[in-house]
C-alpha cells in the first residue's frame, strides 16, 4: 500500500507541473516593448495589415482597462497606422482621448477618419462625435 502512494504521489505532481505549463504556453499578447514616438510612427513606412492592427487594438484596451491611456493610446495610433480604413482603432483612440480629456485631439482623429474614409457608413456617426466633442471643448 505504501508503494502505490510513494509512486502516486509524483505522479500527481507531474501532472500539476504539466498542466501549469499547458496553461501558460497560451499565446499572450506583446505588451513590453520600447513604445515608438510620434515621430517614428511617422517616419516608418507602413504596409496595411489588419492583422498587426487587430493585435494593436488588443494590446490597447489591455492597457485601457488597466488605466495605462498613454500606452493604450500608442498603440490605438500603431492599429490606424496598420488598418488605416478600420474605424476601431479611431474609436478606440477617441475613447481614451476623451478619457484624458484631450478634446481637441480627440476632435482632428474623428477628422482624420473622416478624410480618409469620407465614403464609409461611419462617417455620419464620426460627424456626430466631432460635434459632441466640440461642444465638451468649449466647456
Amino acid at each position: 500500500m505504501r508503494r502505490i502512494f510513494g509512486l502516486l504521489i509524483p505522479c500527481v505532481f507531474l501532472a500539476g507541473v504539466a498542466f501549469s505549463q499547458e496553461r501558460d504556453s497560451r499565446k499572450k499578447p506583446v505588451l513590453i516593448r520600447a513604445d515608438r514616438t510620434g515621430e517614428q510612427l511617422e517616419e516608418t513606412p507602413v504596409v496595411p495589415d489588419p492583422e498587426k492592427a487587430r493585435q494593436h487594438v488588443e494590446v490597447g484596451d489591455f492597457y485601457y482597462h488597466r488605466d495605462n491611456f498613454e500606452a493604450a493610446a500608442n498603440r490605438y495610433r500603431e492599429a490606424i497606422l496598420y488598418g488605416p480604413k478600420w474605424p476601431k482603432g479611431y474609436e478606440k483612440l477617441i475613447q481614451v482621448l476623451e478619457k484624458q480629456r484631450s478634446f481637441l485631439e480627440a476632435i482632428e482623429v474623428c477628422q482624420e477618419f473622416l478624410l480618409k474614409n469620407n465614403s464609409s457608413d461611419q462617417a455620419e456617426r464620426f460627424e456626430k462625435w466631432a460635434k459632441k466633442l466640440k461642444e465638451k471643448a468649449g466647456d
